[in-house]
């Protein structure tokens, strides 16, 4: 019910693609005459035999999903299943860090698009100018590849720096913000997208982007400063950026258009200078109590003591309300404590 239209055919061939692959292997290597016949004790056979090959826990885990929606649907229209097989467990399986791009390595790309930007060459211009604005829109807004390629005319508000991206994943709406630089290249490319029959943003050719596109030209221009980078790793970047400038996490979970607060801590990484930060900011706060000789009997609750309360707090088992809710306390804490410390800063 999710899929977009127009990703139907490629959804399919993608959930036939993990769906087959472990029944083929059952097929061929046990007596499989229905569905009830996966069982438990064949799945983990065939997991055996997988992991041997080289296969991670992960992809298994995404076979185990797609074989367990299989067998849920079965079940709702009466056909027999192993009931047994419905409560199999993903295998333990570590979290991958996410892949951004350190700043240099963007600075590179961006110098290599600007270069292409200042040809003498009308149609080098032209692409630079349009790779210059889908690259900050995904820098900067954190858009996805699908939602660069549909965006439309009128989805744009250039003057008030923002765009409408419309039924994009999970067929869900969300405003996102344009930075300056962002909205002034998006400006420059459409001084010369000229006519088209379409009201897409971006075309090629006189057509709308096609699938490969961004991942081609970051490819392009990578190869000329000896970088790989993908399109969605700069939807990393942009997580990771706005994080390390102190957005809260609820902010950037709104930006990046994620349903759980979950997979926008998935996304991103808290580098170095924000530990350092909340590092210096209690090291601050015990060389004030140190100085003014507090004894033990009279405790002084600052903002550290707070937010260690809430981290404690958010070490416990909590629902998704409750996580958001310490999220946006500690957040809030931390917007309180830059503030004083404003405050007390001479000059």
């Amino acid at each position: 019910r999710s899929w977009r239209p127009e990703a139907r055919r490629r959804a399919t061939l993608d959930l036939l693609s993990h769906l087959t692959g472990s029944l083929r292997w059952l097929a061929a290597h046990l007596e499989l005459t229905s569905m009830s016949d996966v069982t438990p004790e064949a799945w983990f056979e065939y997991v055996d035999a997988r992991l041997e090959a080289g296969v991670t826990a992960r992809t298994l885990n995404g076979e185990l999903h797609c074989l367990q929606h299989l067998l849920r649907f079965l079940a709702d229209q009466g056909r027999p299943v192993c009931a047994r097989m419905l409560r199999v467990k993903d295998l333990a399986a570590h979290d991958p860090l996410p892949r951004d791009v350190p700043l240099d390595q963007l600075r590179c790309l961006q110098a290599e698009i600007e270069k292409d930007v200042a040809a003498e060459h009308a149609g080098v211009r032209r692409m630079g100018l349009l790779d210059r604005a889908w690259f900050l829109l995904m820098l900067h807004s954190g858009l996805r590849t699908g939602e660069v390629r549909r965006l439309r005319l009128g989805d744009l508000d250039l003057p008030a720096g923002r765009a409408r991206i419309e039924q994009s994943k999970g067929l869900k709406d969300r405003i996102v913000y344009l930075s300056r630089p962002g909205a002034e290249a998006v400006q420059a490319y459409r001084a010369v997208r000229g006519p088209a029959e379409t009201e897409h943003v971006f075309l090629f050719r006189h057509k709308p982007l096609s699938v490969t596109y961004c991942l081609e030209r970051l490819h392009t221009y990578g190869r000329r400063c000896g970088l790989h980078v993908t399109p969605h790793q700069l939807r990393h970047s942009c997580a990771t950026l706005l994080l390390n400038a102190g957005t809260p996490i609820l902010t950037v979970q709104a930006i990046l258009g994620h349903k759980f607060i979950d997979t926008t801590l998935a996304y991103t990484r808290l580098y170095d200078g924000t530990v350092a930060a909340d590092y210096y900011r209690a090291m601050d706060g015990i060389e004030e109590q140190s100085a003014l000789g507090e004894s033990a009997d009279e405790p002084q609750f600052g903002p550290g003591h707070l937010l260690a309360m809430v981290d404690a707090l958010s070490n416990g088992t909590l629902n998704e309300n409750q996580r958001e809710t310490m999220q946006s306390l500690r957040a809030a804490i931390l917007t309180l404590t830059e503030k004083e410390l404003e405050r007390s800063m001479p000059g």
